[in-house]
């Protein structure tokens, strides 16, 4: 999270519980490197890597890792969509930095029943900032999730109405914004640690789109790609402009906590 004016820029990502995942390392599918091809990098058995020069002298290292999920025909459409959206934007962004800079973006597995779920997080120099010495690192996340039952792509609210999951999950989410205190002091529940400000229908939430479903909970990466700030805001000088990359906060929420409402 980062709060700017007087306070300054900080990063810093939190995480309630231990994340359960059956995949931790780049594995390809059959088609990664036609993939890749289509990329326009090149496949260096465990990346999608491409170097861009920028017209200042300036170097992008871009390393993309491909999953096997990539194959898949529920989900692969969309993955292969997004991984070469993806190159593309960080290619571009690459050609006007003033200093070198790199994009990476690896995925991690998780399992629930026949629901799987792909979690891209990406790391990135921000394009606004990297022409200065210092810049900031950001994160994103993007998740696709099938029913391998049904062979079908699935969204949180095939899954559960997101607006329960702030009702039934609440707790949760404001136990995750409470323990911001750990990378950046604050007094719990104060703005903009509260949890009306990080339901599916406000900004800093990211509208609940990044998640995953695991064995025995519901993992939110809010928000799930940077923002700068929400509305809103109260502008006097005891008031931050705060503003948050992705995945800053990840509410861990059992599944018991929500099944009143899941349907499945």
């Amino acid at each position: 999270m980062r709060m700017s004016g007087l306070a300054g820029l900080v990063l810093a990502g939190v995480v309630l519980a231990p994340v359960a995942t059956v995949l931790t390392a780049p594995v390809a599918g059959a088609s990664a490197v036609s993939l890749c091809d289509q990329m326009g990098g090149q496949w260096n058995g465990q990346y999608c890597h491409a170097t861009v020069p920028s017209d200042e002298k300036a170097v992008r290292e871009i390393n993309i890792a491909i999953p096997a999920e990539a194959d898949n025909p529920a989900i692969g459409g969309a993955i292969s969509n997004y991984l070469v959206q993806l190159m593309n934007n960080w290619r571009n962004a690459g050609k006007n930095m003033f200093q070198n800079s790199r994009g990476d973006a690896n995925f991690e597995v998780f399992h629930h029943g026949n629901i799987h779920t792909v979690v891209f997080h990406e790391t990135y120099d921000n394009e606004s900032t990297g022409r200065f010495e210092g810049a900031a690192i950001q994160n994103g996340y993007r998740t696709f999730a099938f029913d391998s039952a049904s062979g079908r792509q699935v969204q949180l609210a095939d899954i559960i109405d997101p607006a329960a999951v702030a009702r039934l999950g609440g707790p949760y989410i404001q136990a995750a914004l409470d323990s911001t205190t750990q990378a950046w002091p604050h007094e719990p529940g104060a703005y903009p640690f509260t949890l009306d400000r990080w339901t599916p229908d406000k900004v800093y939430s990211g509208g609940y789109k990044a998640w995953a479903l695991t064995p025995d909970e519901l993992i939110l990466y809010l928000p799930d790609y940077p923002v700068a700030r929400d509305s809103g805001i109260d502008f006097t000088p005891t008031r931050y402009i705060w503003s948050f990359t992705g995945g800053d906060v990840q509410p861990h929420i059992p599944l018991s906590a929500l099944a009143p409402a899941m349907h499945m």
